[in-house]
């Protein structure tokens, strides 16, 4: 089997249909870390279907200093940034108070907070998260839900490590104000 390196090669070469080999090999990761960012099947296929446009498209800027899956990775990340903005921008988001005066009375009751239903407390985390930039939840998701390191996820965003670091701890404290003001909502 050949690697990447010489697949590349030869689609540089002319053989475009190698470029489907490409996808059939990094398919389930770009899938996976798109799939952070978007569960409509039909939207992650579209987003996946992005991706690989665009690094066809960027193909000659892949200068193989990195591994072609870092690279791609890359691309799969600014694109789900891209898909957030633009969901941002065309969706209006339901705020806590429009949930129901239940939802409100279920989360003031302090014995029930203690005893989160795991559903609800991740429907929760999904709206404080849904208030924090495109670029902020990325970088959220990756560290703490898939657990990459502040080095990856530079590479991944094309943010540099100490601007990963500081947005990381900025997001944290913006996502613990937004949980406490759901927590404590009156």
């Amino acid at each position: 089997m050949t690697d990447d390196a010489e697949l590349l090669q030869r689609i540089r070469a002319g053989a475009c249909d190698e470029f489907a080999e490409l996808v059939r090999r990094h398919q389930t990761r770009i899938f996976g870390i798109l799939y952070r960012y978007e569960r409509d099947h039909h939207r992650l296929e579209d987003l996946a279907q992005e991706t690989f446009v665009k690094a066809w498209h960027a193909l000659a800027q892949f200068d193989g200093r990195a591994p072609f899956e870092h690279w791609i990775s890359r691309i799969a990340a600014r694109t789900a940034i891209d898909h957030l903005r633009r969901e941002k921008r065309h969706k209006n988001n339901v705020g806590l108070p429009e949930l129901g005066d239940d939802a409100l009375e279920w989360l003031q009751q302090s014995d029930v907070k203690d005893e989160l239903d795991s559903r609800c407390a991740a429907e929760i985390v999904h709206r404080a998260m849904n208030e924090l930039s495109p670029t902020d939840r990325v970088i959220i998701t990756m560290l703490e839900m898939e657990g990459w390191s502040i080095k990856e996820i530079a590479a991944a965003t094309g943010i540099s490590n100490i601007a990963v670091r500081v947005r990381a701890v900025r997001a944290r404290g913006k996502l613990k104000h937004i949980l406490e003001k759901y927590l404590h909502h009156e």
